[in-house]
């Protein structure tokens, strides 16, 4: 399973899967599933802007190992697609702006859920 996010003209993170834009109308958990790249492209544009750096040829490719038996994601990679033109002396720094992203943070220790009614 992958999801391909871009950035438009703009700069806006544009996430797709199988081609199709991933939008408030998919399914919460494809939703949910693309934040984790969503969120590492907000860090790759801050890095990039605050270099005045241009998106053009920037992408990321976020895997996810799926695994059929259970319907669960056992493990995701972001893949930050740079340009040839990128400066090598930024890459271990983009990763590193990368690691930093919250939503990667949560899913490495995810809070614990509780289900309650107002009943309850």
């Amino acid at each position: 399973m992958e999801i391909i996010i871009t950035f438009d003209k703009t700069g806006k993170i544009v996430p797709k899967i199988n081609g199709n834009e991933i939008t408030m109308n998919e399914s919460p958990y494809l939703i949910f599933l693309a934040t984790a790249g969503m969120c590492s492209a907000v860090y790759v544009r801050a890095f990039l802007n605050q270099r005045d750096m241009s998106l053009e040829g920037v992408s990321l490719t976020q895997k996810m190992n799926y695994n059929q038996q259970n319907n669960m994601v056992e493990g995701i990679n972001i893949l930050v697609n740079l340009p040839n033109s990128f400066p090598s002396k930024y890459v271990s720094a983009i990763k590193h702006v990368v690691s930093q992203c919250p939503v990667k943070k949560h899913l490495e220790t995810p809070p614990t859920m509780e289900v309650i009614t107002n009943l309850d």
